[in-house]
């Protein structure tokens, strides 16, 4: 149903209740942002808690943006300071649903578009906080997408369930392919990358429950397991001052690592081949790593997967255009106002993720406009 056929008060009891089921539903990504990239459960323990006292927060400390406003940011039971991008997230999908109010009407259109925004802020800043993708978000995302495109009619295309589906599968196989081909070239332009520590920093390699691959941690900057090892030829070498792998402490030594296996080359020592799968754990003190390097990382190429499966195929190049010219834009700000290294800290994902949200809202009407001033005609504002 379109906007226009309600009347005025109905129309702002609609978008109102758009925009507090968006807040709540930002109160919900606040709990994923903390919990997923952790390995813990979204869903247990069931009620929110503080993370520096663990206190459980109950229900009248938990309204969203409210909440945050009435108890002056700071915790109820330790006073410690409540971060402010809790009731960012909160107003920012808030704000996000009613504009997907706007844009849809009432239908169920509506709905797939309150998924994937959702998808996009949790994405978005867990891609920021710990450099990584979870597959939870993206091909989760990308199979919520497939199925919004086979059962609401329409979604894509005017035809049959199966056409529809197979227009979301090849857009979302274009989507990973764009992506996937970018990396592969960026690592033969790019070559390795190689670091170099004054001093021992800490490293580990684990697998946080609920993920589905190891993470590297080094010096606190994160990266999984298929980043880093997207073609079997791949290799990572750190210099380590001290290793522990499993139960075994090595001190100075030379880890070789792909996909699979680690080779331990100790000081003055013969190497020794283990099998990734038999150590559970590994950790110790680096001098410096040298590792393949990619323009972007496998993690994007899952999450165009899903923009291609929610948006189609139009969408993904969209985005990754958009995207491109986001991310630049960024960057000569934070070089003008001398914050260089703030447009260093912002991975791709967000940047892909704000293309998409463009094009959710007014992607086809922006290319017709591009279009017609590339052929010289007159300028149609949508």
């Amino acid at each position: 149903m379109s906007p226009e056929l309600l009347t005025p008060r109905i129309y702002w009891i609609f978008l109102t209740a758009a925009f507090a089921f968006g807040c709540c539903v930002g109160s919900y990504l606040n709990v994923v942002i903390y919990r997923l990239p952790l390995g813990l459960s979204t869903h247990d323990p069931k009620r929110s808690f503080c993370p520096l006292c663990k206190y459980p927060i109950p229900f009248y400390h938990n309204i969203p943006v409210l909440s945050w406003l009435l108890l002056r940011a700071r915790c109820a039971n330790c006073k410690s300071p409540i971060s402010i991008r809790y009731p960012i997230v909160e107003l920012l999908t808030g704000l996000l649903f009613a504009a997907a109010m706007i844009r849809f009407g009432y239908d169920w259109k509506v709905l797939a578009a309150f998924a994937f925004l959702a998808l996009c802020v949790a994405g978005s800043y867990i891609d920021i906080d710990h450099q990584i993708l979870p597959h939870e978000i993206t091909w989760g995302g990308a199979a919520a997408g497939l199925m919004a495109g086979t059962l609401i009619p329409s979604y894509y295309l005017d035809g049959p369930w199966w056409m529809n589906l197979l227009y979301g599968l090849g857009s979302a196989a274009l989507g990973y392919a764009v992506i996937w081909v970018v990396i592969q070239l960026g690592k033969l332009a790019f070559g390795k990358l190689k670091l170099s520590f004054e001093k021992p920093e800490p490293w580990s390699v684990s697998q946080p429950e609920g993920s589905l691959e190891p993470i590297l941690d080094v010096a606190g900057q994160k990266e999984g397991w298929s980043d880093i090892f997207s073609r079997r030829s791949d290799r990572l070498i750190i210099r380590a001052a001290s290793a522990t792998l499993g139960e075994t402490v090595y001190g100075a030594c030379v880890l070789k690592m792909s996909e699979d296996t680690v080779i331990v080359t100790p000081e003055g020592a013969e190497p020794v081949t283990l099998p990734l799968e038999s150590i559970p754990s590994m950790s110790g003190t680096c001098l410096g790593l040298e590792q393949p390097r990619e323009a972007m990382g496998l993690g994007d190429a899952n999450w165009m997967a899903c923009v291609g499966a929610f948006m189609g195929w139009k969408a993904v190049l969209f985005a990754i255009f958009g995207g491109s010219i986001i991310g630049a834009l960024v960057s000569l700000l934070m070089i003008v106002l001398g914050r260089r290294e703030w447009a260093g800290r912002i991975p791709f994902g967000p940047y892909l993720a704000a293309g998409a949200v463009i094009w959710l809202f007014r992607g086809p009407e922006f290319l017709e406009w591009y279009l017609n001033l590339a052929r010289g005609g007159p300028v149609v504002e949508g």
